[in-house]
């Protein structure tokens, strides 16, 4: 007699694979995606470091930031100096210019962040995009000066405005020390669109360009990446619903 398995143990056996492969199989196609996340990540954030450094080169001012992001300009005119340094890109100066209505979309947050009232919020800015050749987005948004003061209101860790005893947003003065803030999506129109996985946040100061330091822009990601771990740390939720968590 020959020896062989039965149909009930090859049937029992192929369903053990297939439990097991099921229970597995998200996991690494997450890790998948996130190793190409981080690599795009890469690749960009040192494609604005090439091209700013251009920039320095050929204005003269090696070092200083400031010319290129000059605060007397506005996004649109520092955009269109930007633009010249990056090789075979294009530059959307608004949402009705024909053909990149499609390019203003919002971005999530790392994690669940408000509007300020207990609504997820996400973040959808209409200031100038450049589009690499790679398909990466990068938006411009240039500020009125490289050390200013900013009116703003108080928050909770969740976003929501901190309230006094009358019920009234509590007014706060913040101080910024950044020339420029140029807002990333490292694979461009492809999901998931959000801080901390394929989008992040710069600061461009005037003798460098530095991670946003503000976690719901993706900066325990991004300083993960650039130190060479490359963890990224995002959560999955909806922009809309009801804070939750």
């Amino acid at each position: 007699m020959k020896k062989a398995f039965t149909l009930a143990e090859v049937l029992i056996t192929l369903g053990i694979i297939g439990v097991v492969a099921a229970m597995t199989l998200p996991s690494l196609t997450t890790k998948i995606q996130d190793r190409e996340l981080v690599t795009r990540a890469k690749k960009t954030v040192s494609n604005i470091q090439n091209a700013a450094l251009l920039a320095q080169k050929d204005l003269g001012v090696v070092g200083d930031n400031s010319v290129l992001f000059d605060p007397s300009k506005t996004s649109i005119g520092v955009a269109q100096n930007f633009v010249k340094y990056f090789n075979g890109a294009k530059l959307c100066t608004s949402k009705t210019q024909k053909g990149c209505e499609k390019y203003y979309y919002k971005l999530k947050y790392a994690y669940p962040y408000t509007d300020g009232e207990g609504t997820n919020a996400g973040v959808d800015a209409n200031t100038p995009k450049i589009i690499l050749s790679d398909g990466a987005i990068l938006q411009i948004s240039q500020q009125p000066a490289c050390d200013f003061y900013q009116n703003s209101y108080e928050k909770e860790p969740n976003g929501d405005y901190k309230l006094d005893a009358d019920g009234n947003k509590i007014p706060t003065v913040l101080h910024r020390t950044y020339c420029a803030i140029i807002r990333i999506d490292a694979n461009g129109l492809k999901n998931p669109n959000q801080f901390g996985a394929d989008a992040y946040g710069l600061y461009v100061k005037p003798d460098a360009i530095v991670p946003e330091p503000w976690n719901p822009t993706g900066y325990e990601s991004l300083k993960s990446i650039l130190t060479g771990s490359g963890k990224l740390n995002y959560q999955n939720y909806s922009i809309g619903e009801k804070y939750n968590f």
